[in-house]
């Protein structure tokens, strides 16, 4: 399975290929063909790209629910930037900047329009990114007999399922890259002020990640060298690959939540900030019954 972000026209690599050490492709020049902006009453996810849906008067945790109902049903990924107050005032909008959405049976790609999102980001001193991993990639969530396989099993053991659940319910290290990429180009346009967030909605919760201080310093110092500043995101590729990912699950065998939970954790480093939250409607123990 391969859930994958094409960034600024150019596709990246698989989070297969990312496990293994590949880097995703540079960023392009590819510039995004002009859409008119239509102004909906919730959030969607966009195939048709024929137009660029804005919307207005949605807050982060209403968004956020919307967002979680969107990738139970949808083949593909989307991306908003999420603006809690537009130009300096109290009112929340979401700008699709998700473009040429792809699925196939084991993958799903989303390319960014670059140039709409840093045109935001000019005129805000607060945003967040935003994008989804759809419940169709997910083996364990979509079946009602395996969140609490390993609770009846021998102790220690698990549902080989829970692996990819894991995988995918944290940031790709594509999805890595990308952050790191924007907050490079915030820090530059803010000099340091504001407020940048990127977070990915799965249906387990969500995931919200970042560079620490020494990790912006040291990715600002290596990305025109020979690594290309990438070695953060080969450090979470490692902490995906599937030894990895069942040893977290062993130490937490009875609650896929749990799991889930202590993977995020072992993502962090002195260069990269990962925190997971269930749903903030739900609690634990209702979420795990909603992905049975």
């Amino acid at each position: 399975m391969i859930v994958a972000l094409a960034i600024c026209g150019v596709a990246a690599q698989s989070v297969a290929a990312d496990r293994l050490g590949a880097r995703p492709a540079s960023s392009g020049s590819e510039a995004e063909p002009a859409r008119p902006a239509s102004y909906s009453p919730k959030l969607r996810a966009n195939v048709s790209n024929s137009e660029r849906y804005i919307v207005k008067g949605v807050c982060e945790r209403q968004g956020v629910w919307q967002i979680s109902q969107i990738l139970k049903r949808s083949e593909f990924e989307e991306m908003w930037a999420f603006l809690p107050r537009t130009h300096g005032t109290q009112d929340c909008q979401w700008h699709e900047i998700g473009r040429e959405e792809n699925s196939e049976k084991d993958s799903a790609h989303v390319r960014v329009d670059r140039a709409y999102l840093e045109t935001l980001m000019a005129a805000n001193t607060e945003l967040y990114v935003y994008h989804f991993h759809p419940l169709k990639y997910f083996k364990c969530a979509s079946h009602a007999d395996c969140a609490g396989a390993a609770a009846r099993g021998q102790p220690g053991s698990f549902d080989r399922r829970w692996i990819g659940d894991l995988v995918y319910s944290m940031p790709s290290p594509s999805d890595v890259h990308f952050m790191m990429d924007v907050t490079s180009s915030w820090t530059r346009l803010h000099r340091g002020l504001g407020t940048i967030k990127h977070k990915v909605v799965t249906p387990y919760g969500v995931v919200e990640y970042e560079l620490t201080g020494k990790g912006l310093a040291r990715f600002e110092a290596e990305r025109f060298g020979r690594s290309e500043g990438l070695y953060i995101m080969w450090v979470a590729a490692s902490r995906l690959a599937d030894d990895h990912v069942a040893r977290v699950i062993k130490e937490r065998p009875g609650s896929i939540i749990a799991a889930v939970r202590r993977l995020a954790q072992t993502l962090n480093s002195e260069f990269l900030g990962v925190s997971y939250s269930a749903f903030a409607w739900e609690s634990e123990q209702s979420l795990a019954r909603a992905v049975r």
